[in-house]
């Protein structure tokens, strides 16, 4: 377990802190047990667990922000006068749902036109079939000239391409009408309308905004020294202030292959399930992408660990004595911890009573539970 020289340094004066501060009552205690045989009565029960390893998954820890899985600013197709707003910032949105209602007298007016126009070319195009048709009969019987047959035909032909531009004319009007109302691109959450009854748009305007947030996107910057290990698709566990000891879980979705070269971090996508949308953009996540790879580490009891002297503190089971140990700690694990220092496989630890203790008190272990139970419980 690595250790640089300051952490070694911290430990010893934050052990030094915590042993004045529960010296007194830990040296009275001891020249108490040595002057009077009354002193077993001061001996503090306890319930105690030993430390054990587990093998976990080697991680690479990192921080960053929750972003939508899609956002978009929605502007409309055709310019108009807004008549009506139909959503509201929060609401949640289906797509193609009308977010707002343009002015569409004058495109329905053209659309009329374009109906009108499109009866009469099939009128004309109906008429110029049956005369084609007839003279086509007259024309095989001898009673007409080749060059009044092929002058109908050539109309007929023509109708029909009047017909197929009329209703092209009737579809692009049927279109500005249908734009005229604007729609949501997807399913989502309103997070912002910039429009009100009364405003004139263009297709240059924002009308509004939606994200959506199942899934959901975290944007984590990776030490370039741990983003080559990282790979699409390895799991990844995120924690949220806002949900403490709550752990999302997705997986890495994608990776920006440039390293910044002022961070000198590399960009990774993580994408976890969201349905029930208790995550939102914004939100600051603390991550970590298991590879996969494994490791051994030390584990004890969460119920062990206390703070002392601004620290994370255990006291081991030491002759009958409580000694106490400043630890560093990693993620917690099923009512477990990590130790990443401080602490050893087999160490016997206090859970219970901790308040009473200090460092060098007499202890007298009520409970104890060993390595192996634990063991078979995490797995």
């Amino acid at each position: 377990m690595r250790r640089c020289g300051v952490e070694v340094a911290t430990l010893a004066v934050v052990i030094s802190a915590a042993l004045s501060f529960g010296g007194c009552r830990g040296n009275d205690a001891r020249a108490n047990a040595e002057a009077s045989p009354v002193a077993e009565a001061s001996t503090v029960p306890v319930a105690a667990e030993a430390a054990f390893k587990r093998e976990i998954p080697v991680v690479v820890r990192a921080t960053g922000t929750f972003t939508p899985d899609e956002a978009s600013d929605v502007a409309p197709q055709v310019s108009g006068q807004v008549v009506k707003t139909l959503v509201n910032v929060g609401d949640i949105v289906k797509a193609d749902q009308p977010l707002v209602l343009l002015d569409d007298r004058d495109a329905r007016l053209r659309l009329d036109q374009a109906r009108a126009a499109l009866e009469r070319a099939e009128a004309d195009a109906e008429h110029a079939k049956t005369d084609a048709s007839r003279s086509g009969e007259l024309f095989e019987k001898g009673f007409t000239s080749r060059s009044d047959f092929e002058r109908l035909a050539t109309q007929n032909t023509g109708a029909g391409a009047a017909v197929a531009q009329a209703r092209a004319q009737v579809a692009g009007a049927q279109k500005a009408v249908d734009d005229t109302i604007v729609r949501a691109p997807f399913s989502g959450h309103v997070t912002a309308r910039a429009v009100a009854a009364g405003e004139y748009v263009t297709p240059a305007s924002k009308i509004a905004t939606i994200v959506r947030i199942h899934p959901i996107k975290l944007e984590l910057q990776v030490k370039e020294a741990d983003a080559v290990k990282v790979r699409r698709g390895l799991s990844v566990r995120a924690e949220v202030s806002g949900y403490p000891g709550v752990l999302f879980v997705g997986s890495v979705s994608a990776l920006n292959v440039a390293i910044d070269p002022n961070s000198r971090a590399m960009t990774v996508e993580a994408t976890f399930p969201n349905p029930e949308g208790r995550v939102t953009p914004g939100m600051f996540g603390t991550a970590q992408i298991l590879l996969s790879a494994t490791e051994t580490a030390v584990f004890a009891p969460a119920d062990a660990v206390f703070r002392v002297a601004d620290a994370d503190a255990i006291y081991v089971i030491e002759d009958d004595r409580a000694r106490l140990r400043v630890v560093q700690l990693g993620e917690a694990q099923d009512g477990t911890v990590r130790i990443d220092a401080g602490l050893q496989e087999g160490a016997v630890v206090a859970t219970s009573n901790l308040d009473k203790l200090s460092d060098g008190a007499a202890v007298r272990v009520t409970d104890a539970s060993g390595s192996a139970g634990r063991t078979e419980r995490a797995r």
